[in-house]
């Protein structure tokens, strides 16, 4: 298996948001992969399961898989390629943006001014209007998701998404395993690019706390 470093996969990245064509990066966390066991105690229920599965069984070339570096000995040992995860796959490094937050701010700041913030986008978050804004800009679009019941409302989220059709280049995934579980249906049926950002917006408040009302 080939499994990129944060340079390369910021530099993959970046390529393919200047070449204009279809893409999606998308974690994978080591966490969704345990939930997909009916033996876990947090398993996924099976309709949200089927849809993570349908994402990492996707093998289009412009689907860019980030996984976190527990999962490298699992997949070379073929533990996950029954759920599409093959040991012949080349994987990215997960949570790109988070990384890059927390070490290289210049490189977040310049990717996200440069590529993002001047592209029509539309971010499905967890997260309040300012903070989107803050990162991206006062002319994103925002589906507002609550964390507390998404499992049961994956459909109605992706018909908000689909009312951007033709209107936006970005998807902004702002919402943990369930951008996994969307993206499937995303490339299969909508003419945007997914870009997951991790837990990179949550990571700012940490980092800067807003102020207390």
């Amino acid at each position: 298996m080939t499994f990129l470093n944060q340079a390369q996969s910021i530099i993959n990245l970046t390529s393919a948001m200047e070449k204009k064509k279809k893409f999606s990066y998308i974690n994978v966390p080591k966490s969704a992969i345990i939930a997909l066991s009916k033996n876990s105690d947090n398993s996924f229920p099976s309709h949200f399961a089927k849809s993570v599965v349908s994402s990492l069984k996707n093998t289009d070339p412009n689907v860019m898989k980030a996984i976190s570096h527990s999962l490298v000995s699992d997949i070379e040992d073929g533990k996950h390629y029954k759920i599409g995860l093959h040991k012949n796959g080349e994987y990215y490094y997960s949570n790109i943006f988070e990384y890059y937050y927390m070490n290289n701010k210049e490189i977040y700041n310049s990717t996200v001014n440069y590529y993002i913030k001047n592209t029509p986008s539309v971010v499905i978050t967890f997260h309040d209007k300012k903070i989107i804004q803050k990162h991206f800009g006062n002319n994103t679009h925002i589906i507002n998701v609550a964390y507390t019941n998404y499992y049961e409302k994956i459909d109605s989220i992706y018909a908000q998404l689909a009312e951007f059709e033709g209107g936006v280049d970005y998807c902004i995934m702002d919402c943990g395993v369930l951008g996994l579980a969307l993206m499937s249906k995303i490339w299969e049926n909508l003419n945007m690019s997914t870009i997951d950002f991790g837990k990179t917006l949550s990571l700012s408040k940490v980092t800067y706390p807003q102020p207390v009302a």
